[in-house]
């Protein structure tokens, strides 16, 4: 759907995009202030885009599904289910950039596709793990060798993820116990020592922690996946027309 105010929303949200993946990568924060020219730029755009299509047939549908997206990332994101930098992102790009103007389509909605396109390439990311692992000669349970990798114990509060065992000391000695993977979620929420973000920000608080961490020879840690990036890759995929959701419509249809 080639439109000049669509294109120009596109454009600043891509960029946007960029920019907070390359932030997220980094440090796996976003900084707020990221999002308000595209919502500036891609809000008028988007509200002139309308004006001249909304009367076009299907037009309200699209408008429909746009919102209604907008509002399930929120949602996600105050349940806790999405980071508040993603679910910005997403909340942006569904109100902004409802349709690509690139390419036809098949599927009435461009976060969706883009959602679908960054869950299939964030399906790598154990095989690459599970990969790494077997090849460095490491080993924990199947699940952890897909999400994770040992570090020494001195630098795991540098690492971006979460504690995967549990050090403990008894009669001066340190063990160590994995964490199970049905217990993963519930830990996080009762030991916030296990966020090496939180090891990282609040040394003093988590100085025993360290202090037993600088004992180990190496811990399992999760490996933190920046969503901004395939999620960004997801976008500039369905931008130009390769979408998941409408190759399957397409074959289906």
């Amino acid at each position: 759907m080639l439109s000049l105010p669509l294109s120009l929303s596109a454009v600043a949200v891509l960029i946007t995009f960029l920019f907070a993946a390359f932030q997220d990568w980094k440090t796996r924060t976003v900084s707020c202030a990221v999002w308000y020219p595209a919502a500036v730029i891609g809000g008028v755009c988007a509200v002139i885009f309308w004006v001249g299509y909304i009367h076009t047939p299907g037009a309200f549908f699209v408008l429909l599904v746009s919102l209604f997206v907008a509002v399930l990332c929120a949602v996600f994101s105050l349940l806790g289910m999405f980071g508040k930098a993603d679910a910005k992102a997403l909340v942006l790009l569904s109100l902004t950039v409802p349709v690509t103007p690139f390419a036809a389509w098949v599927f009435p909605s461009l976060a969706v596709s883009v959602i679908v396109n960054a869950g299939i390439l964030s399906l790598f990311v154990p095989v690459v793990c599970l990969l790494y692992n077997l090849g460095k000669g490491n080993r924990a349970p199947f699940w952890l060798m897909c999400s994770g990798k040992p570090v020494p114990g001195s630098s795991a509060k540098n690492q971006f993820g979460f504690l995967a065992e549990t050090v403990l000391e008894s009669e001066g000695r340190v063990e160590k116990q994995f964490v199970k993977m049905r217990d993963v979620i519930f830990s996080l929420r009762q030991s916030p020592e296990r966020n090496t973000r939180n090891l990282r920000e609040h040394p003093k608080e988590y100085a025993k922690t360290l202090s037993l961490l600088e004992t180990c020879d190496t811990i399992w840690v999760t490996t933190g996946i920046p969503l901004l990036v395939p999620l960004t890759a997801g976008l500039i995929s369905a931008l130009f027309g390769v979408s998941a959701v409408d190759i399957l419509l397409t074959l289906l249809l």
